[in-house]
């Protein structure tokens, strides 16, 4: 009976040791795997931020080149709205107008920098934990941008191509020398009662709706940008 008794006592000890063995065992797996989710909680949290700052960076250049393109259109304004105010004045010279027509050559070239959206949209939008950024991101380049560009070429390009066609009927070119005694080649305009030409008057207000269209757009894509980015600061600086 005693031998029995120490038996099962010294068996009691041993499933009690094993127990606790095991459940350590169970333990330090859990603690593992908790520190190697959290160490790829980590990267990703790095990746993510690295990567929104690539896109804060790519968003402010493009708002420096879409800022260029406004001040371009600011001198075809201003170009414009010299030839009104002539035009008002009943200032009809070719000298007057000669001297607004320079400004009528700044042009806008509408692009935009995908590079850093398409490194993310390669390893997968989900690396982008915050759903209000990532609806963001997708709608800005997948939508805005291309929406953009193509309105850019309907309503600014193609009309300020019939512009240019019709102020070539009025341009001469002429040979001239420049102070290094260098032949240059400048264009004059030739037209005999411009406000009262159509073909003229077609041409000053097509440039004036290309602006017009031309600013509306790039002013559009512009608070698009400066949305998301506001978001992206916020949430970077979280």
């Amino acid at each position: 009976m005693r031998y029995k008794l120490a038996v099962e006592n010294r068996t009691a000890k041993y499933l009690r040791y094993a127990v606790g063995e095991i459940l350590l065992v169970v333990i330090g797996i859990l603690i593992a795997l908790q520190i190697n989710n959290w160490n790829e909680e980590r990267k990703i949290h790095i990746y993510e931020q690295k990567i929104l700052s690539d896109l804060l960076h790519t968003i402010d250049n493009d708002l420096a080149v879409q800022k260029m393109l406004l001040r371009r259109l600011d001198s075809m304004e201003f170009g414009i709205s010299n030839i009104y105010r002539l035009m008002g004045k009943n200032e009809s010279s070719e000298d007057s107008i000669q001297k607004y027509l320079p400004y009528f050559q700044f042009g806008i070239r509408f692009s935009y920098d995908p590079g850093a959206y398409e490194s993310l949209k390669s390893v997968g939008l989900d690396k982008v934990t915050d759903n209000s950024i990532r609806a963001g991101l997708a709608h800005l380049y997948d939508f805005q941008y291309p929406r953009t560009s193509s309105m850019i070429e309907d309503e600014y390009k193609k009309p300020r191509l019939e512009a240019e066609n019709l102020l070539d009927k009025f341009l001469v070119n002429e040979v001239e020398v420049n102070a290094k005694g260098e032949p240059t080649i400048s264009s004059k305009i030739e037209i005999n009662d411009p406000f009262h030409n159509q073909d003229f008057l077609n041409c000053i207000r097509t440039y004036s709706f290309v602006v017009k269209q031309g600013r509306f757009r790039i002013e559009d894509i512009m608070n698009a940008l400066n949305r998301v980015k506001k978001s992206l600061e916020d949430y970077i600086d979280k």
